[in-house]
């Protein structure tokens, strides 16, 4: 791990003085995978016509071998999607879900998540409960009882969790979700958009039923790379939630080609995977899980606030921290300013009426960039800019 830090940060693409500290939200590309990134657009480009009809189906099926070899699971539960949103829709509205279902899932989840289910609440008359998680409830064996109870006490019929939530970001027990799931006959979802990359996904180990994840983000590929995981009973049941060509002729085709777009884009994911293998997975993790939280420990001594949970192990490489004013109009004018004239971005959410920033780390990242973050931030909050 002696490459990481400002030796490797020369080799993303990244602005000269931009301060990340906001990993998180879209991610960074390698030189070298943006580099053949440009390759196989400009293969696309000159010859469009082989490229889709001839070679693009055997591109499609490296790319999803290569998937499932990183997530350890079969290559034909593994559909190639753009983004988490896809594959979230193109799961939950082919369930055939009625009046009859319920779906369970957590506040935190995702808003895109939470849009969909009202969508299916609002189109299909589904059910919906909500498990809210409040600050006293962030906690391992609270959020397993909680949700429990619920597994217990109402007719289920789908659950939808996180891997790591986003704001606030925290790491769910997902193991033992999938498990009480089971024992409950209720058929689990798992968004682990924020997954591939900076956990060790073993899907054969945690057995769900469905789930996405991007290779943007954590994996080091460009915006635009998602795995739709599901299990084979599945397959002749869901179908790409955009009706295109090939309806009817399996998933992987319909996943394959849901409309024109850039062809090229999914083949980041093979770069993507092999720059991690040569970095090495749990090296990455360590040293982005260690930095996050060594990051978000010292934000917080120098505005005098706190951390939202104080477990370690409830955090991946992303860490929130308490932000040292009320007002949150306040914390966002102050979020602009910062980044106008610091050039450096942090996040700025409320979470049980207090307002946060959540840190993400990254194998480019150092110490030193929290600690500029964090001064940079109370001077415009202070209004010493």
């Amino acid at each position: 791990m002696d490459t990481f830090g400002l030796k490797i940060k020369e080799d993303f693409v990244i602005e000269n003085g931009f301060v990340c500290v906001n990993h998180s939200s879209f991610g960074f590309v390698p030189k070298e995978v943006f580099s053949q990134r440009i390759e196989h657009y400009t293969k696309f480009l000159q010859n469009p016509d082989r490229f889709v009809k001839i070679d693009y189906p055997k591109y499609t099926a490296e790319i999803r071998k290569t998937a499932a070899e990183f997530l350890n699971t079969d290559f034909n539960q593994c559909m190639l999607a753009s983004n988490s949103a896809e594959s979230f829709n193109s799961i939950i509205r082919n369930l055939g879900l009625t009046e009859n279902d319920t779906i369970l899932y957590f506040s935190i989840a995702y808003p895109m998540v939470q849009n969909t289910i009202k969508f299916m609440t609002t189109n299909y008359n589904v059910k919906e409960i909500k498990i809210e998680l409040k600050r006293q409830h962030l906690d391992k064996q609270t959020i397993l009882s909680l949700f429990e109870e619920q597994l217990k006490t109402q007719k289920i019929t789908v659950a939808v969790f996180d891997n790591i939530t986003a704001l606030p970001s925290l790491k769910l027990p997902i193991k033992e979700l999938i498990l009480l799931c089971k024992q409950y006959n209720t058929i689990n979802i798992v968004d682990a958009a924020h997954g591939s990359g900076i956990t060790a996904l073993d899907i054969k180990d945690l057995d769900p039923d469905f789930l996405f994840t991007n290779f943007n983000k954590w994996a080091f590929c460009p915006s635009g790379v998602n795995i739709l995981y599901l299990k084979e009973q599945y397959l002749d049941k869901i179908h790409h939630n955009t009706i295109s060509i090939h309806y009817g002729n399996g998933l992987a085709k319909e996943f394959e080609y849901s409309g024109t777009k850039d062809f090229s884009l999914p083949l980041s994911l093979i770069d993507g995977v092999n720059f991690i293998k040569k970095h090495g997975l749990n090296q990455i993790i360590q040293y982005s899980v260690d930095l996050a939280w060594e990051g978000a420990n010292l934000v917080a001594q120098i505005w005098q606030t706190e951390l939202l949970v104080n477990d370690k192990s409830m955090h991946s490489a992303m860490v929130n921290v308490r932000i040292p004013h009320e007002d949150q109009n306040y914390c966002r004018e102050c979020q602009k300013k910062c980044y106008e004239k610091y050039n450096v971005f942090l996040v700025v959410f409320k979470y049980d009426e207090l307002n946060w920033t959540r840190l993400s780390a990254s194998l480019y990242n150092t110490i030193a960039d929290y600690e500029y973050a964090a001064k940079c931030y109370l001077k415009v909050l202070k209004g010493e800019e």
